[in-house]
């Protein structure tokens, strides 16, 4: 998205969870990979590790050599897995009217920049400012990605927010002293980001939007953690 200005606001956002649901698609490449590893896959065990990295989730449900299966099988079982991938309009309509309000738009994600060309909504690419996938920042919770963001547009980190799903999305956030906004319809779920210490929770996708930003108005600001 072309800007002539300095943006007033960073609104960045997860991607997996907030903008597009990829927990069934996610499911479906770790059962795939399971079975092609000869591992009994179990359902209750997938819906436990769905929220894992997916070495981690490959790990915990057994595959052998989880890293090198994830490097060399993952990629496709997911594609093929993707379907009809599900996006959420209203969060999309809400980052349009963030922009509109003045905000730079950002995405911080740990999908690879590869896997980004058919898992990023064409809508999306058009309204963001910047996109910081996994080879260019460490994984959350690791602040890293978040500040990268915020320092591309130029946007200090109290002005900043950052709309995620996950505990780890929280902890970045916080991490960065910028404001943890929880994603409810998400992965996690609203009690698991209550419990985390989510500054502001939405519960809905049509929550977010430009109101969101009067949360950054004297707030307690957590000190950023240099990287």
């Amino acid at each position: 998205m072309w800007r002539t200005r300095t943006p007033l606001y960073a609104a960045l956002f997860d991607l997996d969870g907030v903008i597009i649901d990829t927990r069934t698609a996610t499911k479906e490449a770790l059962r795939t990979l399971a079975l092609a590893a000869a591992t009994p896959v179990d359902s209750a065990a997938l819906d436990a590790c769905v929220l894992l990295p997916p070495v981690d989730a490959l790990e915990s449900l057994g595959v052998p050599e989880a890293r090198e299966a994830y490097r060399d099988q993952f990629d496709d079982a997911l594609s093929l897995a993707i379907g009809r991938l599900r996006v959420f309009d209203a969060v999309v309509a809400g980052m349009a009217a963030l922009a509109e309000a003045g905000a730079g738009l950002g995405i911080v994600t740990a999908q690879a920049r590869d896997r980004l060309l058919y898992l990023l909504p064409p809508a999306v690419k058009e309204l963001v400012d910047v996109v910081i996938a996994h080879e260019d920042a460490p994984a959350k919770p690791a602040p890293d990605g978040i500040l990268a963001a915020c320092t591309h547009l130029g946007v200090p980190a109290e002005r900043a927010l950052f709309v995620g799903d996950t505990p780890t999305d929280v902890q970045a956030a916080h991490a960065a002293g910028v404001l943890a906004v929880g994603a409810g319809w998400g992965f996690a779920g609203p009690t698991v980001l209550s419990t985390e210490g989510v500054d502001v929770l939405l519960t809905e996708p049509d929550q977010v939007g430009p109101r969101v930003l009067r949360h950054l108005g004297g707030r307690p600001i957590r000190p950023a953690i240099t990287p």
